[in-house]
């Protein structure tokens, strides 16, 4: 507590006070995230447009749209709640109760129902994004992806209805999320859109941890990290904005006002993890619609290796765990001619995001390290 005369406090309840350290400290939170996805912002658009090709350069243009569009609501957001907050704490300070009365009760303010309608528009755009990418994430897998993502689709389907039953609420006199006559469409709007972001997440990391299971065992450790790392299961499943939602919804449900503090920047925070995602993709590092065929191929794959005079074959593993066959002649060992590699296709058939190269009839010296390269 700050050393100043008693006097100078506001004559409120200690939990009124503690309320509105959550609603500042709560706009505070919500800057300093608006000003993580601005750098994002930046950075991915420099990017969607340097490695622009002519396979990628009709997706890349409709991601600069796509985060363009959420970074103008985030925008308009931020003004929203910092006027509304200026308003709360400045020009309505003598609404009996204070700052957290008027938090409380102006919902239905239009500068405020301009940041509330933001919201739940900005929560539309980015969750239809994790939809898409649990999609492309489960594309090969054996079950078909249209049957893993039925739940998800249908849950954002609710989360869109719940959406509009919250504005209509808080943009009623008087109905505010905190003290509405009837149903209260708060928790039912939060709830359904954490239901699918947690969803999402759980099956994006659980696909990952199949896939790096099995990658493990066909190339080793070293290759697909980029995929199954620890940061990247974070970005891909969104569970950043899903663990930030669970900090606001708990102490909500709760009626703890502790809630407020992850409220008002739950909106920029779901932008944020929205732009990481599409960050990876722009960089090259994000799950593609073929990143598993392409790398269970390089498991499978057969490489033929003739040499000159050779009759006999013998199976050999290859470097990494993948599976080959050479042409092999033991009295030949000793010799220095060429190896003669057959053709190597470096992507599948249906790679929408990579253009498809092959090389053949390398020759090279017995005496050099062949290494892969994923």
């Amino acid at each position: 507590m700050a050393d100043f005369p008693s006097s100078y406090r506001p004559d409120e309840t200690p939990d009124v006070i503690f309320a509105e350290h959550t609603w500042l400290q709560g706009a505070f939170l919500g800057a300093v995230a608006y000003g993580i996805q601005f750098i994002l912002y930046v950075m991915t658009c420099f990017f969607l447009w340097k490695l622009r090709n002519p396979t990628n350069n009709r997706q890349n243009i409709l991601f600069i749209i796509y985060i363009s569009i959420i970074f103008v609501l985030s925008t308009l957001y931020m003004a929203g709640l910092l006027q509304f907050t200026q308003l709360s704490f400045i020009d309505g300070r003598n609404i009996p109760g204070g700052p957290k009365a008027f938090e409380e009760e102006m919902f239905s303010l239009p500068i405020d129902m301009l940041a509330n309608v933001i919201m739940v528009l900005n929560s539309w755009f980015c969750d239809i994004i994790n939809v898409w990418r649990c999609w492309v994430i489960y594309q090969g897998c054996r079950v078909p992806s249209w049957i893993v993502n039925t739940i998800p689709i249908l849950l954002y389907m609710g989360s869109v209805a719940f959406g509009v039953l919250f504005l209509k609420q808080v943009g009623t006199v008087s109905q505010s999320p905190w003290d509405a006559a009837g149903i209260n469409f708060t928790i039912p709007y939060y709830a359904m859109s954490l239901a699918l972001n947690i969803l999402i997440t759980l099956l994006i990391v659980l696909r990952l941890l199949v896939y790096r299971h099995r990658i493990v065992q066909a190339l080793g450790t070293a290759q697909g990290s980029q995929y199954t790392s620890l940061a990247a299961m974070i970005v891909e499943s969104a569970a950043i904005y899903s663990t930030f939602s669970l900090l606001f919804l708990i102490p909500f449900a709760l009626g703890s006002q502790l809630s407020q503090l992850f409220l008002q920047g739950l909106s920029i925070v779901q932008g944020v993890s929205t732009f990481l995602i599409i960050f990876r993709v722009a960089t090259g590092k994000g799950w593609s619609q073929d990143t598993y065929a392409n790398t269970m191929t390089m498991q499978t794959s057969t490489l033929a290796i003739r040499t000159p005079g050779g009759n006999s074959h013998s199976s050999r593993p290859t470097r990494r765990g993948t599976s080959g066959y050479s042409t092999y002649d033991k009295d030949l060992e000793t010799r220095d001619d060429p190896i003669v590699l057959g053709p190597i296709s470096t992507s599948s058939d249906d790679d929408w995001l990579s253009p498809k190269k092959s090389i053949s009839n390398i020759e090279i010296s017995k005496h050099v390290t062949v290494e892969e390269s994923v």
